[in-house]
């Protein structure tokens, strides 16, 4: 009776515990996204470049994606260098995993936009969808696709609603580190400067 006191002690910490660290996370990034017209997650940055001619920034910023697109998930979807515009379409795998009495795996689609004119860039990630896998007892996986915003914490109404805290959280993150990861690409180069500047 003991043992079994704790155990529901301990379970109950843990799940207190897990519910504040998720509102703490969306408290961290509040005011940092946007819904768009269609109900998509949004982040947009602009980059600031001035040295740069726009021809420039679209060639790094196309080379970001060449380093970074990969994998059959992960590909260009338009590449206009008249117009000054990349767009590419891609996954955040395993962007969390929850555990309960089910496990959830959630991976998170994006599109990230890329506009570039004279001395400056507009990067914009779009998070649209979310791929589920559920396992739990002997059935096999279920597989879920939902677009972000049915979800919580969009959607209060939603449910589990910490495991999809912690992955809009999660992929938040993965879409604001893409955003960092072209800036840096746009405004040093992909590999880096001395070995992009060094004579050949």
């Amino acid at each position: 009776m003991r043992k079994l006191f704790f155990v529901i002690l301990f379970s109950s910490i843990i799940t207190i515990s897990f519910g504040q660290s998720a509102k703490e996370m969306l408290s961290q990034i509040e005011g940092k996204w946007q819904l768009d017209d269609n109900g998509n997650v949004t982040i947009v940055k602009i980059v600031e470049v001035p040295e740069l001619k726009r021809d420039e920034i679209y060639s790094r910023a196309l080379n970001y994606f060449t380093y970074n697109y990969v994998s059959g998930k992960s590909v260009i979807q338009i590449q206009d260098k008249d117009k000054g515009l990349i767009v590419a379409k891609g996954i955040y795998a395993n962007v969390h995993v929850g555990m309960s009495l089910i496990t959830t795996y959630v991976d998170a689609w994006h599109i990230l936009r890329v506009d570039v004119k004279d001395g400056r860039a507009r990067l914009i990630v779009t998070l649209s969808e979310y791929e589920k896998k559920i396992i739990g007892g002997s059935s096999p996986p279920t597989y879920v696709t939902t677009k972000v915003a049915q979800e919580y914490p969009i959607n209060e109404n939603s449910g589990q609603k910490t495991v999809m805290t912690k992955a809009f959280y999660k992929a938040f993150l993965k879409a604001n580190n893409s955003l960092e990861s072209i800036e840096k690409a746009i405004k040093e180069g992909n590999t880096s400067k001395e070995i992009e500047n060094s004579k050949w």
